[in-house]
């Protein structure tokens, strides 16, 4: 895709960037590293990761979401996976983002939580500030839901 608000190089880093980004995030929270899960989101980032049977509140800033990946996820076991995102650069530093995804996720046996399997896509907003691609806003689609 053409854009006459970048060159073709700088279309190629920005979409490394994005991919960057996010996988950081997966592993960030796989391996329960929430000092630096902060760093992948823009300090005024909104997360809806509410889901049927889930209904988890809008999460509004960085710290926010932070905490509460911490709060609900630092007990279990994650994996979680993006694939190839279908990136569209809306200005040299906005992005639209949708990536497939797969989580698993499986908490301590007594834990008022339910383990899953899940599959489904994340639609996002990333921000480049100061050259460093951000996560802005994240909504979690997810089309199927496993209890395991």
């Amino acid at each position: 895709m053409k854009y006459s608000f970048m060159t073709d190089i700088e279309v190629l880093l920005a979409y490394e960037g994005i991919r960057t980004t996010k996988s950081r995030y997966c592993r960030l929270i796989d391996m329960k590293q929430w000092d630096e899960l902060g760093s992948v989101f823009a300090p005024n980032a909104v997360a809806d990761f509410s889901t049927e049977g889930n209904p988890i509140p809008l999460l509004e800033g960085r710290d926010i979401i932070v905490k509460v990946f911490k709060d609900l996820v630092h007990p279990a076991e994650t994996v979680h996976q993006v694939h190839s995102a279908e990136i569209e650069l809306i200005s040299a530093t906005e992005a639209k983002v949708i990536s497939p995804m797969e989580d698993y996720v499986t908490f301590p046996e007594g834990s008022e939580h339910l383990s899953f399997h899940g599959y489904g896509y994340y639609y996002e907003t990333f921000v480049a500030i100061d050259g460093q691609w951000y996560i802005q806003h994240t909504r979690l689609e997810r089309l199927k839901f496993d209890v395991i």
